[in-house]
């Protein structure tokens, strides 16, 4: 009995760090993209970004397909529920890339078309654009990140420097780690 009661609070412990966003401290710096932002101005990433302390980049990185839209849609999740949390100002500014590597240029419109659909309504199309890149992995590692099926959210300094990611899908517990982060990084 008591081993099966052990075995329970094992799994159960392991179930709730498998649905919590692992956060992690990061360091080295992001790649420097030419693109437009979804109301089609022109910016370079992440020179060109807003907060006057702290940006928050919502990154779908997948490297399939599939894997970047399950992403996008977890992302938009997160903001909802940062943005009903209050953690959205002048000081700390919302981004949204996707990150698509090795797309021909003959397609590039097609792509921001059907992805400005997903976003708008949803956050402002001057906080939002598509980085088109010609390697993922070296995108990822110079900012010290990594790649894989999960949503990934960066906070990064005014001048745009990572300091700290979270991944995963958005929680109450996850929410309450990011809030807990932005106020001590403020």
């Amino acid at each position: 009995m008591r081993k099966m009661l052990l075995l329970i609070i094992f799994a159960s412990c392991a179930f709730a760090a498998g649905l919590a966003a692992s956060q992690e401290l990061v360091s080295g710096s992001f790649e420097t993209v030419k693109a437009k932002y979804f109301d089609k101005e022109k910016f370079v990433f992440p020179g060109d970004v807003r907060g006057t302390k702290l940006n928050i980049f919502f990154l779908a990185m997948g490297a399939e397909r599939e894997s970047g839209e399950a992403q996008q849609l977890a992302l938009l999740e997160w903001h909802l529920a940062l943005d009903e949390r209050g953690v959205f100002s002048d000081a700390v500014v919302p981004y949204h890339f996707p990150v698509l590597a090795g797309v021909p240029f003959f397609v590039k419109g097609m792509i921001v078309g059907a992805m400005r659909e997903t976003y708008e309504g949803k956050v402002p199309l001057d906080q939002a654009g598509v980085l088109f890149i010609d390697d993922l992995k070296a995108f990822a590692d110079s900012a010290g990140l990594t790649i894989d099926d999960q949503p990934t959210i960066v906070i990064v300094t005014a001048d745009a420097k990572p300091l700290q990611v979270f991944k995963g899908n958005v929680s109450s517990e996850a929410v309450d780690e990011f809030v807990v982060a932005i106020d001590q990084l403020q």
